[in-house]
């Protein structure tokens, strides 16, 4: 009879509050013998408020997490069971573990997420913003080139849109955020459940140019989506382009499209097409 394998518990703390807690991570993480944590110090700390003797607490951060796949792997194949958490939050949203998660699951290990914290619902909730449907962006990349992507295709997604900044890329981003979407709303919580936590709701040009923001502490944009009206516009704005470019040829012209307006080269080029045939 093959040996159990031990399972992998992803238990999400708290992002500011101690007092968000569940009964079932504190549960999990008194019962397990080894908890992969990213900062060992704040999770012994978050164990002590909770009169909860540390087991083994290995470090586990963007860092080394490559590194400590292999020692993991072992304890599990042992037989014990795994705890992962990351400093706030639930692990493996724009944390450590995913990685490692993969890995996982290529090699039948059991994984078991435990529902909680997490800084992108409350944000979304109290923005006020679409029906409900958004995508999860996470922290935007650091190369220009891919943050500009990410930025063009923001230009036409119909519902908000969630990035997570820290607080020494704010300013900057939401400058470039203004530069290619104009005038889009959006909202800002900070320091979500924590004394000083905030949200400010606005137009993207009035929070550039006349809010100031406390740049203090984990910021959590939401972006409103285009509307049908801006889509409208987008289009004659890409036909007008294209009526001026009359000497360039179609699958040049397709990639310039492509590149300003944040479509598939493909669907430029069927544009294209569609406008000089008319």
């Amino acid at each position: 009879m093959p040996q159990r394998k031990g399972v992998i518990y992803l238990v999400p703390v708290p992002i500011g509050n101690l007092r968000d807690i569940t009964l079932r991570a504190l549960d999990t993480l008194a019962a397990v013998p080894l908890i992969a944590c990213e900062d060992t110090r704040k999770t012994g700390f978050l164990l002590k408020e909770y009169q909860i003797s540390p087991p083994k607490l290995l470090s586990f951060h963007k860092f080394n997490e490559k590194k400590r796949e292999l020692q993991l792997l072992e304890h599990l194949q042992s037989g014990e069971d795994l705890a992962i958490v990351s400093d706030a939050g639930s692990p493996a949203i724009s944390d450590p573990a995913l990685l490692f998660i993969q890995r996982a699951i290529s090699e039948d290990i059991r994984i078991i997420a435990l529902p909680g914290v997490t800084a992108l619902i409350p944000a979304f909730t109290v923005s006020g913003l679409g029906k409900g449907r958004f995508q999860f962006i996470g922290f935007l990349p650091s190369r220009k080139k891919a943050r500009e992507s990410i930025y063009q295709e923001l230009r036409s997604y119909p519902h908000p849109s969630i990035i997570y900044l820290s607080v020494h890329d704010v300013k900057d981003t939401l400058a470039e955020l203004y530069e290619y979407l104009g005038e889009r709303r959006i909202s800002i919580s900070r320091e979500i459940s924590k004394l000083h936590e905030e949200c400010i709701r606005g137009s993207l040009k009035e929070i550039v140019e006349e809010t100031e923001l406390t740049l203090k502490g984990e910021f959590v944009v939401v972006i409103d989506g285009t509307t049908a009206e801006e889509n409208i516009a987008s289009a004659c704005e890409m036909a007008e382009y294209i009526a001026h470019k009359s000497d360039t040829k179609t699958k040049e012209l397709a990639a310039e499209l492509a590149a300003k307006y944040g479509i598939s080269k493909s669907a430029a080029y069927q544009y294209v097409m569609e406008i000089r045939n008319k």
